[in-house]
C-alpha cells in the first residue's frame, strides 16, 4: 500500500500549490497514473446535499478508473464507524465519510490511521487522522441570516429547524444565533431527525403555526437545511398561509423551485456537486501524505437565490435547475 502511495508523487501541500496555478490540471493527470481503491461511508441516502457531493466525487473517481464502494449507515455513528472498520480490513487506500463529526468517529479514524489510511471528511470537520474535509458550516449561512433579519425587521419570530448531530448545521445554527443577538427576533428551536426531516419539517411548523395565528407579527421559518424548511413549505400550503417567509440552505432542486414560485423566500445554494470532485481530485495527494497530513479545509461555495437573482443563478447554474 504505501509504494501506491508514494507512487503519487505529490504532497498535500505541494498539490496545492498546483491546483492554485493549474486549476487541477496536474492532480487530474496524478490520480489519472493510480487506480486507486476508495471506501465511502454515507451519511443517509435521504440526504440530498451530501449524495451530490458523492456523486461528484464518484464522477471523478471513475473518470480517473478508481475502484470505490458505498455504505449507507443510514445516520448511525455506530454503523459508519463499523464500515469504517470494514474498509480498513479490505486494505483501502482512503476512506470518505459524509457529515459524520470526525470527532465522534474516533474508533474508526484511528483503526484508519493504523493502518495509514487517511479519512476525507464530507463537512464533518478535519481531526487528526482526518487531513482534509469540506467546509459547509458557518460561512453558508451568513448572507441568508441576514437577509433574515432584514426582512423581518429586526423583530418578530422565527422558528429554527435544527439537527444538531451534523456540523453543518451546528456552524450554520450559530451564525444564524450570532447575527440575531441584539434584534427583537424571538426564536423557537425544533431539532428534526435524518430519516424523516422533510415530515418533521411539515409536523413540526404546524403546531407552530397553530399557535401563530395570520396577522399576529412578522413571522418566519429557518431551515438548517432545505429539506425540513420544504416541509413547512407543505405546512403552509395546508393551511392557506401566505404570511411566513421560509429560507432553507444547501439549494436543492426542490428548493430552488419553491423560491421561483414564491414558496420560500431565499435558499442559500452550495455548489455541492462541485466541492466532491475538488475532494477527489486532491485525495491522490492525501493518500501520498497519508493521515498526518496537515489539516486542510476546502470551502464549499454559496449562492443566494432570490425571486431577484433566480435568472442569474439559472444562467450562472444551469445543472442546478431541474
Amino acid at each position: 500500500m504505501m509504494s501506491r502511495r508514494l507512487a503519487a508523487g505529490l504532497s498535500l501541500t505541494a498539490l496545492s500549490l498546483v491546483v492554485a496555478a493549474c486549476g487541477g490540471e496536474s492532480s487530474a493527470e496524478e490520480g489519472a497514473d493510480e487506480r486507486y481503491t476508495i471506501g465511502i461511508v454515507q451519511f443517509s441516502s435521504s440526504d440530498e446535499t451530501t449524495e451530490t457531493v458523492i456523486r461528484g466525487y464518484v464522477e471523478y473517481a471513475e473518470e480517473q478508473g478508481w475502484e470505490y464502494s458505498k455504505v449507507d449507515p443510514q445516520g448511525s455513528v455506530d454503523r459508519a464507524i463499523s464500515a469504517m472498520n470494514d474498509f480498513v480490513e479490505k486494505g483501502v487506500d482512503a476512506i470518505v465519510v459524509s457529515v459524520f463529526p470526525s470527532d465522534s468517529l474516533t474508533a474508526g479514524v484511528r483503526a484508519a490511521s493504523a493502518g495509514d489510511i487517511p479519512v476525507i471528511s464530507i463537512v464533518g470537520g478535519t481531526a487528526e487522522g482526518v487531513p482534509m474535509s469540506a467546509d459547509a458550516g458557518r460561512p453558508n449561512a451568513e448572507e441568508i441570516s441576514d437577509l433574515l433579519i432584514d426582512d423581518l425587521g429586526g423583530s418578530g419570530e422565527v422558528l429554527v429547524l435544527g439537527y444538531s448531530a451534523g456540523l453543518p448545521c451546528v456552524g450554520r445554527e450559530e451564525q444564524l444565533m450570532d447575527a440575531l443577538d441584539g434584534t427583537d427576533i424571538e426564536v423557537t428551536r425544533e431539532e428534526v431527525p435524518i430519516p424523516g426531516q422533510v415530515e418533521a419539517g411539515t409536523r413540526i411548523a404546524q403546531g407552530w403555526l397553530a399557535d401563530r395565528p395570520k396577522g399576529s407579527g412578522p413571522l418566519a421559518v429557518w431551515g438548517c437545511f432545505d429539506d425540513p424548511s420544504l416541509g413547512a413549505v407543505s405546512a403552509l400550503r395546508q393551511a392557506d398561509r401566505d404570511d411566513v417567509l421560509v429560507y432553507g440552505i444547501n439549494g436543492t432542486p426542490a428548493a430552488v423551485r419553491a423560491v421561483r414560485d414564491g414558496d420560500m423566500r431565499a435558499t442559500a445554494f452550495a455548489d455541492a456537486f462541485g466541492v466532491g470532485r475538488d475532494l477527489a481530485e486532491q485525495t491522490p495527494a492525501v493518500i501520498e501524505a497519508g493521515p498526518g497530513a496537515d489539516a486542510r479545509d476546502v470551502p464549499l461555495p454559496t449562492f443566494l437565490v432570490t425571486e431577484d437573482t433566480y435568472d442569474e443563478f439559472a444562467t450562472t447554474h444551469p445543472e442546478a435547475v431541474k
